[in-house]
C-alpha cells in the first residue's frame, strides 16, 4: 500500500514539476521555438493538401501515434533522468540515500501509469 500510494504521488509530483520546467526551458529554446515555427508551417501544407478523407484519416493516426510515443518517450527520459540523480547521490551519499527503495518506487510508477 505504501508503495502505491507513494507512487502515485510522485506521479502527480513528477508530472507537475516536469511540465513547469519543461515550460521554462522550451521558452528560453531559440530552436526549440524554431522547430515549433517550422512544425506550425508544416501542418498548414498538411491542412492545404488535396487529401481524400481516407488519406488524412491515416495521416492522422499516424501523427497522433507519433506524438502518443513521443510523448511516452518524454515522460520515460525524464523519470529515467530522476533516477540517474538518486543513484548520483547514492554514489556521493551512500549513508543518507536508500537506492533500492527509490527503484521500487519508481518501477512501480511506470507500471501505475
Amino acid at each position: 500500500m505504501y508503495d502505491r500510494e507513494f507512487a502515485k504521488f510522485i506521479k502527480i509530483a513528477v508530472e507537475t514539476l516536469k511540465e513547469e520546467t519543461i515550460y521554462q526551458m522550451v521558452q528560453q529554446s531559440v530552436e526549440y521555438q524554431k522547430e515549433k515555427d517550422l512544425s506550425g508551417l508544416a501542418e498548414e501544407r498538411y491542412l492545404e493538401l488535396d487529401l481524400t478523407k481516407e488519406q488524412r484519416e491515416v495521416c492522422d493516426v499516424l501523427l497522433d501515434c507519433r506524438d502518443s510515443q513521443n510523448l511516452e518517450y518524454a515522460d520515460f527520459s525524464y523519470i529515467a533522468g530522476l533516477y540517474d540523480a538518486f543513484r548520483i547521490l547514492v554514489a556521493i551519499f551512500p549513508d543518507k540515500w536508500d537506492m533500492e527503495q527509490m527503484q521500487k518506487v519508481l518501477c512501480v510508477n511506470l507500471k501505475t501509469e
